[in-house]
């Protein structure tokens, strides 16, 4: 039997090096990957939380009617969030995806947002309890990949490879314009040419 010479074991190890650099350097990118990719979720959460609230300042704002004040929200969050010519379409689907799913009130046009009252107190608000007025506003739920490399769930469908993070700003609802004369008209009998607005009741 021949004996391995000198040679042949440094080619061995010269491949046993090669092959161990390769595999560290797969987890050192995965690493890095999941990093930097994590940083763009989280700055990315916190403009949407400006963008929720000032869709809720505009929502805030009195208008001619409830549904001026709606699209108005509508209008500032899908400018802020969405692509200009699509509504529909995310800014940046690499870092986060508006999501509708299992969003109470989700809103038909901007995927993930939802205008109005919190889903919590959504019928005791709308039964006419004066203590909920102020619970209204904008909330929006996004999801971020975590990992863009092929390990730790590499299937977009599957949930441990997902942040969920939804933004909720509650400023409340000015009565509108339309909403102020029909309390004034039919609570306190007044005709419509004697009722005086400002911005709201």
């Amino acid at each position: 039997m021949k004996k391995p010479t000198k040679k042949r074991n440094r080619l061995d190890r010269a491949g046993q090096a090669t092959l161990e650099f390769a595999l560290t350097l797969i987890l050192l990118m995965s690493t890095v990957f999941f990093f930097i990719h994590s940083s763009f979720g989280l700055a990315w959460s916190s403009y949407v939380q400006y963008a929720t609230f000032m869709s809720a300042r505009a929502y805030l704002a009195a208008g001619p009617n409830p549904e001026e004040q709606v699209d108005r929200a509508r209008s500032v969050a899908s400018r802020m969030l969405k692509k200009k010519d699509n509504p529909g379409e995310d800014r940046l689907p690499m870092i986060a995806k508006g999501d509708s799913q299992d969003l109470d009130g989700a809103d038909e046009v901007v995927p993930g947002l939802a205008i109005g009252f919190h889903p919590a107190i959504a019928a005791q608000a709308q039964a006419g309890d004066p203590s909920y007025s102020w619970m209204q506003g904008v909330r929006y739920r996004f999801k971020s990949r975590l990992f863009l490399l092929p390990f730790g769930g590499a299937n977009p469908a599957e949930k441990k490879n997902q942040l969920e993070l939804q933004s909720e700003s509650w400023l409340g609802r000015e009565p509108s314009r339309s909403e102020c004369l029909e309390y004034f008209t039919g609570t306190l009998s007044l005709r419509a040419e004697e009722v005086v607005l400002d911005n709201g009741c």
